[in-house]
């Protein structure tokens, strides 16, 4: 039972944000008590936790299956976006930061996980792409990582673009396109505009 309430919260805190989504709410959908909730969940903020652990877990998942499958870092990249799309086009933008604004515990999960394994992964990612000629070799890639992982969360920010017109999914991706064109080397544009042509 924990995991299906587990489920169906992460549904809809992702479909709607976690400020709305009220636990009479997540049972009502479920078919069953607030009560029966509160057995395994003492409160929402507690609920909140564990559906951004579960996140986290599953982020790891796909940052070492991607390390697995794909050598090449531009590849890689590309599809990364392509594993982020249907979560993307079905999160609501503001979920990020009011899980900043109202659950700061939970939120500090998200910042240990960027500062204590997507910040590595970043750098390494820079240097090996760096080795092979496709990246500038005289940016710090310490700041190059930070200035990422900055880009990705601005875009969460309802403040940052308050008349953006584009999905979550396309401003992303927009961001990434202007990240990366300042990075890339004339041999690795070549190979990043071809795995762009293929991406539309």
């Amino acid at each position: 039972m924990k995991s299906r309430i587990l489920e169906k919260g992460t549904e809809l805190f992702f479909r709607y944000g976690v400020k709305t989504v009220t636990m009479d709410a997540i049972a009502s959908e479920l078919g069953i008590s607030k009560k029966t909730i509160y057995q395994h969940f003492p409160d929402k903020d507690s609920m909140v936790c564990e559906v951004v652990k579960s996140f986290i877990e599953q982020d790891a998942a796909k940052w070492e299956e991607l390390d697995r499958l794909y050598a090449n870092v531009i590849e890689k990249m590309f599809k990364s976006f392509e594993m982020v799309k249907d979560m993307l086009a079905q999160m609501n933008p503001r979920l990020l930061f009011e899980i900043q604004k109202y659950f700061p515990t939970a939120f500090q999960l998200f910042k240990n996980h960027g500062e204590n394994y997507i910040h590595g992964n970043l750098i390494a990612d820079f240097k090996k792409g760096a080795q092979f000629g496709y990246f500038r070799n005289d940016i710090d890639f310490e700041l190059l990582a930070r200035l990422r992982m900055a880009e990705v969360d601005l875009a969460f920010n309802p403040d940052f673009y308050p008349n953006n017109k584009l999905s979550l999914y396309e401003t992303q991706l927009t961001l990434m396109d202007i990240f990366m064109r300042g990075i890339l080397t004339e041999k690795g544009l070549t190979l990043y505009t071809s795995y762009q042509n293929n991406l539309k």
